[in-house]
């Protein structure tokens, strides 16, 4: 609801998801580009900052501090409710596609996916106006907005995505990791290769529009939706625009943690296409279960006859 509640100003709807420059004056220039600090290249400098200051913190709750059972239970609800999306994307997104290389990327599992969130989430807040009431400086109205609803945010998220991707792929198998790109017969490989290249070059494109594209629409659709007030200038019209915007809103919220957990659902699957071979996934998956309840079934026991004893005779 950052910009919908400004429409009254008289800008058009694109003005309140477009960039707009924080400082008149360029950060810095390269070859003849200047590059300045705009408002969502502000928010997420923000995302950053709170997220390094949230996350120590988490970790200073869940760390142990003795022996005892009661040492080992999370301190506080804050860092609670963290602990359990952690938990949650770690058992349930990323261990049943990357198996035993879990823990090795987790790091930047969760960081892609809180990064994404936080970005959506600070979206919704009216920074803006907020600083515009507070100020009385007009510029300050275009301070806040999602940095995710830049196309140029979301395409730098999907290029360091399609390094990562690329770059675990290799690590793990080495120079094999480019036989996956013809996984046909060695003559089929004019026709599966450019394929495959145009493959890794499309599921970046997929992840960085769909995330720009869905946090865009919903900015746009409130903003439209709360402009019919300044329009219409009627009581009904403005009664019936405050309850959608407000139950927009809630989709909206939910749009936010859905577009995050997307983008890294997605994220998760492309490593493990390229990390993990279906067998060696089988065989940590054996080998956790092993160490999860602590026993083997005895090797051929599934083809073992079971035979009875053989019944005494009685005497008549």
């Amino acid at each position: 609801m950052n910009f919908g509640l400004t429409l009254a100003s008289g800008d058009d709807l694109m003005s309140h998801v477009l960039p707009h420059k924080v400082l008149h004056d360029p950060l810095f220039e390269i070859g003849g580009i200047k590059f300045y600090l705009t408002n969502h290249v502000l928010m997420t400098l923000i995302v950053a900052v709170a997220m390094l200051i949230i996350f120590p913190l988490v970790a200073a709750k869940v760390k142990p501090r003795g022996t005892a059972a009661a040492d080992y239970v999370t301190r506080g609800k804050f860092a609670q409710f963290f602990e359990s999306i952690c938990e949650f994307l770690r058992t349930e997104v990323a261990r049943p596609a990357l198996g035993h290389l879990t823990d090795r990327y987790i790091g930047f599992i969760w960081t892609t996916f809180f990064f994404i969130l936080f970005c959506n989430l600070l979206g919704m807040m009216p920074v803006g106006p907020v600083l515009r009431f507070a100020t009385g400086n007009p510029h300050a109205e275009h301070w806040g907005g999602a940095a995710t609803g830049n196309i140029a945010i979301t395409a730098g998220l999907a290029i360091v995505a399609f390094f990562v991707i690329h770059g675990i792929g290799i690590k793990e198998n080495g120079i094999k990791y480019f036989a996956h790109f013809n996984p046909g017969p060695w003559y089929m490989a004019p026709l599966l290769v450019p394929l495959e290249i145009i493959g890794s070059l499309v599921k970046p494109f997929a992840l960085c529009v769909r995330l720009f594209a869905n946090m865009v629409a919903g900015h746009l659709v409130l903003g439209a939706l709360l402009g019919l007030i300044f329009t219409f200038r009627n009581y009904g019209v403005a009664a019936g625009s405050v309850l959608g915007a407000a139950a927009l809103s809630l989709l909206e919220l939910f749009v936010a943690f859905l577009q995050a957990y997307i983008f890294t659902f997605l994220t998760v699957l492309f490593i493990a296409a390229g990390a993990v071979h279906e067998h060696e996934h089988g065989e940590h998956e054996n080998h956790d279960d092993v160490e999860e309840y602590g026993h083997h079934e005895p090797a051929g026991l599934e083809h073992a006859v079971v035979r009875e004893p053989p019944h005494s005779k009685t005497l008549p």
